[in-house]
């Protein structure tokens, strides 16, 4: 019996509902980051030796799926961030090095970035209409222009930027660190706010309606501000640290992670704080990574068992459509369409499955 063979098998949701492949590939080392550009119609993937690989999709009906566009070595270490912009013609990374690099769609270096003297740039970020882009590198937060001209540099925070996220409307930027998160306006009459929060934050996640800042903590727990009047709630219980949290297209559920199951927030009517969050289970192993479709109310889920699992949260509690992996699951990305769902995992394999 093949191992994906024992996997379906061993499986507690019918064999029936597996998503088609498009392509399976190897991408040679460990997937760090994965982003699909606006138009679907290609990706790059940050790997574990240094390499930005960019690879096509076929979206547009060519029999070159999953076929290389081209390979770089981007940084001295592991690839940590891969960005496309917006516009589709420039590619941002960031790695195990002290600089962030933009780079053309063709993989050709347009200009390295300072992130410090000794200090990995961890994090990068394309403003939502692609005209700004910001670095996180130790404790300070830098934005630049599209061209990589320096605009803004942040004063040091408390501690390492663990996560930034832009707001929708890209005239600030929110970067969460210990000690809370500290939201970086780009108006002049906008001063920096700080939502303060004793501990370490993980990850963060903004809500595509501005409205709401989702953090998870070190100490197993997610916690949330609504901006509009400050009010702050916890969500605690949690068997391990979230790793991975993801809002709905519509701001109206959060899904987070904790342990093999998926744990997901109504923040429409009562919200939260007056109700009981739904469990989504089907993962054998710690879930790792989440993504909402941009498109549909459909959550996909990966886990350090291989799997990846489907789920319409506002349908039911069981998933609906899953497929595998070779190794830990280390990222998820939707076609801007919800065409196709991408893949990664830590053995360097990439797929690419159908979704609608």
């Amino acid at each position: 019996m093949s191992g994906v063979t024992e996997r379906l098998a061993a499986a507690p949701f019918p064999a029936k509902t597996e998503l088609a492949t498009r392509f399976r590939k190897s991408a040679g080392d460990y997937v760090a980051s994965l982003d699909v550009a606006r138009d679907g119609g290609w990706c790059v993937a940050g790997l574990g030796d240094g390499t930005l690989l960019a690879f096509e999709t076929g979206d547009t009906g060519d029999t070159g799926s999953g076929a290389d566009r081209f390979r770089v070595r981007a940084h001295e270490g592991t690839v940590l961030g891969a960005r496309i912009a917006p516009d589709g013609t420039r590619v941002l990374t960031c790695g195990q090095d002290a600089e962030a690099k933009l780079w053309t769609a063709d993989g050709a270096l347009v200009r390295a970035l300072p992130g410090g003297a000794t200090t990995w740039v961890e994090h990068v970020a394309w403003s939502p209409s692609g005209d700004r882009f910001a670095t996180a590198a130790g404790r300070v937060v830098r934005i630049w222009t599209a061209q990589g001209e320096p605009l803004v540099e942040s004063e040091p925070l408390a501690s390492t930027v663990t996560s930034v996220a832009w707001r929708r409307d890209g005239e600030a930027l929110a970067a969460c660190c210990y000690g809370g998160v500290h939201v970086l306006s780009l108006r002049a009459h906008e001063k920096t706010r700080h939502l303060a929060l004793k501990g370490s934050l993980i990850a963060m996640a903004w809500s595509p309606d501005a409205r709401v800042v989702a953090v998870a903590t070190q100490d197993g727990s997610v916690y949330f501000w609504r901006l509009a009047t400050g009010q702050s709630s916890e969500m605690s219980g949690y068997p391990f640290k979230p790793k991975a949290l993801a809002w709905d297209r519509d701001s109206g559920l959060l899904a987070t992670s904790g342990d093999a199951s998926v744990t997901v927030w109504e923040f429409r009517g009562k919200g939260p704080e007056g109700s009981k969050p739904m469990q989504l289970q089907g993962h054998r192993g710690l879930c790792t990574h989440l993504a909402f479709s941009p498109r549909k109310g459909v959550l996909a889920s990966g886990s350090q068992d291989t799997s990846v699992l489907l789920w319409e949260p506002r349908r039911g509690t069981r998933p609906v459509r899953f497929a595998f992996l070779e190794d830990e699951v280390t990222a998820l990305a939707w076609h801007p369409e919800h065409r196709f769902l991408l893949g990664a995992d830590a053995s360097g394999t990439i797929a690419c499955w159908e979704a609608s």
